[in-house]
Parts: C-alpha cells; sequence; structure tokens
C-alpha cells in the first residue's frame, strides 16, 4: 500500500512533467546548452570516496530525505530520538516509511537492523531548526548541528504549489520562486541561532531544493564572516540558470541520477556527479526520488558486504 505522501508527490511530478518539462524544454533553450567555453564538470565517481568538508555525502543525502519528514516537533532533538521512535515505527511516518522503502530494494534486512543501519552514521547530529512554510508558499527547510557544523536541508518539490517555483526556475522568472527568500532568511537565521559563535555551513537539497542551495551559496556565501558556506552537495538538482565554473568545481557537487530527465535541464554550478542506474526500466517519477541514491551509497547490507557504515567517514 503505497503512503498518501508517495501519491501526493506522484501527482505533483506528474503535472510537472506535462506542464513544465515538455512546453518549457522549447522556450528555455539558452538556458540549457552551454557555452563553448565552459568547463565539461560531469565525472564519475566511488561514492565511499565522496566526502563534503569532511562529512561523507551519503549522510548529507540521507539529511536531504530526512527534510522529507515533517520534524517541527523534534528541534534540539538528536537522530538518534528519531531512530529509537522509527525503531517502534512512531515518530514522523515519511522516515520509518522510508527505511522499509529502501531495505525493500537494496539491503533486504530485518526491520529492526534495516532501521540501525539507516541511522549508524548519524550519531552526534541533531535537528538544530525547521523552517515550515509548507502551507503559505511550499517552503521547508531543516538544519541539523554537530559542533561547529551545521548542515541545511532544503526540501525540493512535494506538492502542486512547487509547481510554480518550478516553472519560474526553468523559465528563469524571479518572482514566480516565493522559497528564495525564506531560504536565504533561515540560512541568515541558523546562523545567529546556533550556539557555537563560528563554524562551517553544508548546503543540501533535492529537486527544487538543490537549485535553493545552489542560489543561496551564489548570493549569500559572504554574509557572515565567521560561518563560511564549506559545500553545497545537491541531488537531481534542477539546475537551469546555473554556469558550471571551475572555481565553484571544489564547492559545489550535485549528484545526477541517470535517466532523471528533471535534474538533466540546465547545468549545476559546479561538479555533477553520474550515478549509474542499475533499473533503466523504473518510471520518470521513480527515477527522481531520494529512495534510488541509497544503492550508490549504502549498496548491499552490513551482513551482505562487510561492511561498517557506522564507520564511514563523517
Amino acid at each position: 500500500m503505497k503512503s498518501v505522501s508517495y501519491w501526493k508527490r506522484l501527482l505533483a511530478f506528474s503535472v510537472a512533467s506535462v506542464l513544465l518539462v515538455i512546453p518549457f524544454r522549447f522556450l528555455t533553450v539558452n538556458a540549457v546548452v552551454k557555452s563553448m567555453s565552459e568547463p565539461d564538470v560531469h565525472v564519475d565517481a566511488d561514492a565511499k570516496l565522496q566526502q563534503t568538508d569532511g562529512i561523507y555525502d551519503g549522510v548529507l543525502m540521507k539529511m536531504t530525505d530526512l527534510s522529507y519528514s515533517n520534524l517541527d516537533a523534534y528541534v534540539g532533538d538528536s537522530l538518534l530520538t528519531l531512530e529509537d521512535l522509527a525503531a517502534v515505527k512512531q515518530g514522523p511516518p515519511g522516515i520509518y516509511e522510508q527505511v522499509d522503502k529502501v531495505n525493500q530494494i537494496d539491503w533486504h534486512l530485518p526491520y529492526t537492523q534495516a532501521n540501525r543501519f539507516f541511522f549508524s552514521d548519524l550519531a552526534g547530529w541533531k535537528i538544530l531548526d525547521v523552517d515550515d512554510l509548507e502551507a503559505s508558499a511550499g517552503f521547508y527547510a531543516v538544519a541539523f548541528q554537530r559542533g561547529h557544523t551545521v548542515v541545511i536541508a532544503y526540501r525540493g518539490t512535494d506538492n502542486v504549489m512547487d509547481l510554480v517555483a518550478d516553472a519560474g526556475i526553468y523559465l528563469s522568472v524571479p518572482n514566480m520562486i516565493e522559497q528564495l527568500q525564506p531560504a536565504e532568511q533561515f540560512f541568515k537565521q541558523v546562523c545567529k541561532e546556533a550556539n557555537v559563535p563560528s563554524g562551517d555551513v553544508i548546503l543540501t537539497g533535492h529537486s527544487m531544493g538543490g537549485w535553493l542551495a545552489q542560489k543561496v551559496y551564489l548570493d549569500d556565501q559572504n554574509v557572515y564572516p565567521n560561518w563560511k558556506i564549506a559545500g553545497v552537495t545537491v541531488f537531481n538538482s534542477i539546475g537551469t540558470g546555473f554556469r558550471p565554473k571551475l572555481q565553484e568545481a571544489s564547492v559545489v557537487k550535485d549528484y545526477h541520477y541517470d535517466g532523471d530527465v528533471f535534474s538533466h535541464y540546465g547545468s549545476s554550478l559546479g561538479v555533477e556527479i553520474d550515478i549509474p542506474n542499475p533499473t533503466p526500466d523504473e518510471s520518470v517519477y521513480d527515477r527522481h526520488q531520494m529512495y534510488d541514491f541509497y544503492g550508490y551509497f549504502y549498496p548491499g547490507s552490513p551482513s551482505s558486504t562487510g561492511a561498517d557504515h557506522s564507520k564511514a567517514p563523517i
């Protein structure tokens, strides 16, 4: 039985496919064709070697995925609190439903072991803040903190309201992107609210959230001298309107799942990392979702691979 959130997101992306990708593709040729002077920044990479400011990119992928769950009630809590709740299928349903789904696709473990595996490299992180403007502007973001490092995860397209912002991104019409202002405000708010005077910020997000993360980096990287944006790592980001730059290649990474039509229009600000797709018969909707990234960052299970992701670089 598919969850209600699954069908809501399926509806949103079905509408996006018809209303955005097909007609707008022909209106944004100038936004999706690179100039001859732009560098080739597509790479293939070993997931185990990928880190952002010392944080395993698989951890950032999970945090991006967690941003699709409503975490307002858990501000200040450790992520291990969410692990305990998910172990008995309590707390935000999106978390234990996602653990279940990924486990069925990739790990094939008893649920309690899969849940433990999911949270194995998230120890020490807490939920610092949440900004929930989903009802009024379609915007949602979560900030996680461990020591002097803060990760801000921007939620992507999750409802029909977000399609207006998607259209604004595809058409390069800033006035249609209502989420950009709260995204920048949340970044500034988190820097002020963190209980340490200085540190590093990593921006992450999926789909439209990946675009927001890159845009916030462009606009606000020098706002707070004591808080450096140490990296931007995004997943299947809508990249339209960005131009890759060599000086950004060490800061911005965009993981693209092979066959995802939404993220392959346009270009990202930095490096685009191509993720092979082992299931090419997937639907257009499924290829855009976060659960497909787990097989790349966390292949197999501890028992089948011998891997101990609790010791993965975090």
